[in-house]
């Protein structure tokens, strides 16, 4: 038990404090140095982070065909014909379509003769099979559709497109008319080996026909397959799409000439552009931001705040405080400028341009900034198109490719990630900037050890702390004693 300094009218708190505070300023000076180590190892994760974006996310994505050699295409002679959805990278030269048959959906008309006395009749009273007591049932392409006795047609043509999806068919009614008509989902001559076109159960001929209830069926669409030829060659199918040769369209109409629609490939200039405009921004962006933490400041005199000298600033100070004391931790880290330089002299060929068969160099509009710029691409848009037109596949060469910058820059990416993770323990897939340390990394290693020195040394002054409030305790108590002897002797 702790005595207060009642008997002896000393602040023993305040003297204690007093006495374990220089003991203390070692503890707060070791904290402080394992906060700078945590601090750089979350810096290095920002920059990790933004390394794998660049790489995974950005350099991956201008790499594809379709993005560094875009193509687009052109249609001639009966344009009606057909319609584009694509063009793939390895569309080359052209083709020639005929279309003599467009694909159609299978589809059922039955007219009913749904009124009565101008009031419309129940789908109970049209003599639809029961399902049960309240609702009756047909089957499209085996499944159970379900609707109230009490319902009209309307509800029916509704609970069909219901499960249109399952069913694979869909459900219009015209009331004026009586006409009820289903359709296949799917284009293509009605197969059941296939699961094409429309096999219903439950609408025919003979129900109601007691009543008169129905008047027709049409049931003589079973659909149609597409059919075309491309360049000699005849294709048919189901589907109005294709994909032949890189080219993928749609067939619309049949042709009416020889020559049918012509489809040739040409370079999309305009989204080769914008994939280039795109990197050279995301890459002065990615060098900035690594340039500005290796040209940071350092303030050796600002060390982190201790919890005490926390309490005597306010928030604001605090923040300036530690504004500079957490500036400049990674200046001139040898992994990040080891990157940066590979990176520039990846873009040296970029600078450099195309080479000609007869020896002579074309710009493509690339080129680096002043020195205050430090490495910045500068990207003249007239130049650049002009060599994508006049050159296309010798552009397109410099950036894509096992050899071109975008996998040479990927390649860097991934020698300062593995050597960000081995000294920090960041992600090497992971862009989320507040991702887990791996824990066998050489900081996450140096901060475990510093915390165990901490804990050892906090653990020594609890019990030196201690050791005050025994003796003062004990002199206390021998305050104490002597105070009440001498009360004793004086009362005699």
């Amino acid at each position: 038990m702790r005595l207060s300094g009642f008997a002896s009218g000393l602040d023993v708190d305040s003297m204690v404090k007093e006495l374990m505070k220089a003991r203390r300023t070692t503890y707060d000076n070791m904290v402080k140095n394992r906060t700078k180590v945590e601090w750089q190892q979350e810096d290095y994760r920002t920059m990790s982070s933004k390394i794998v974006d660049f790489r995974n996310n950005k350099l991956a994505s201008y790499n594809l065909s379709n993005a560094i050699n875009a193509k687009t295409s052109e249609v001639s002679g009966e344009t009606n014909a057909l319609t584009m959805n694509s063009t793939g990278s390895k569309a080359a030269g052209g083709i020639n379509v005929t279309v003599t048959e467009v694909a159609t959906a299978a589809n059922t008309i039955y007219e009913f003769n749904n009124k009565n006395g101008g009031v419309e009749k129940t789908l109970g009273e049209l003599g639809f099979a029961s399902a049960d007591a309240d609702n009756i049932v047909v089957k499209i392409n085996g499944v159970e559709i379900k609707a109230a006795k009490t319902g009209t047609l309307s509800d029916l043509a509704a609970a069909i497109n219901a499960k249109s999806s399952t069913a694979k068919a869909s459900a219009l009614y015209d009331a004026a008319s009586g006409k009820f008509s289903i359709t296949a989902t799917k284009t293509g001559v009605t197969d059941p080996g296939t699961n094409t076109g429309l096999n219903i159960e439950g609408f025919s001929t003979d129900i109601g026909a007691a009543s008169e209830f129905i008047k027709s069926v049409d049931d003589t669409n079973k659909g149609k397959n597409a059919e075309i030829t491309v360049n000699g060659i005849n294709y048919k199918q189901s589907s109005n799409r294709f994909s032949i040769n890189g080219f993928d369209f749609t067939v619309k109409a049949k042709t009416t000439t020889a020559n049918g629609a012509s489809i040739t490939a040409v370079q999309d200039t305009n989204k080769i552009m914008e994939t280039i405009k795109s990197f050279v921004n995301d890459y002065n962006s990615l060098i900035s931001t690594i340039g500005k933490e290796l040209s940071e400041a350092k303030y050796r005199t600002y060390a982190p705040l201790s919890a005490d000298e926390k309490k005597e600033m306010s928030d604001k100070e605090i923040e300036l405080w530690e504004e500079k004391a957490r500036s400049g931790t990674l200046r001139n880290d040898s992994t990040l400028s080891k990157f940066v330089n590979e990176l520039r002299s990846t873009t040296l060929s970029l600078v450099k341009g195309i080479k000609l068969p007869d020896g002579t160099s074309v710009s493509i509009g690339i080129t680096t900034g002043s020195y205050t710029e430090k490495g910045k691409l500068v990207l003249d848009e007239t130049k650049l198109r002009s060599a994508l037109e006049s050159n296309p596949e010798e552009v397109t060469a410099l950036f894509s490719g096992s050899t071109g910058v975008f996998s040479k820059m990927r390649d860097s990416a991934m020698t300062a990630l593995t050597s960000l993770q081995e000294r920090a323990g960041t992600s090497l897939t992971s862009s989320d900037p507040s991702s887990s340390f791996m824990e066998n990394s050489l900081l996450s290693n140096q901060i475990r050890q510093m915390k165990s020195r901490e804990d050892l040394l906090l653990d020594r002054l609890k019990r030196q702390e201690d050791q005050y409030y025994k003796q003062f305790t004990a002199m206390e108590t021998a305050i104490n004693k002597y105070n009440s002897q001498a009360s004793t002797f004086s009362s005699f």
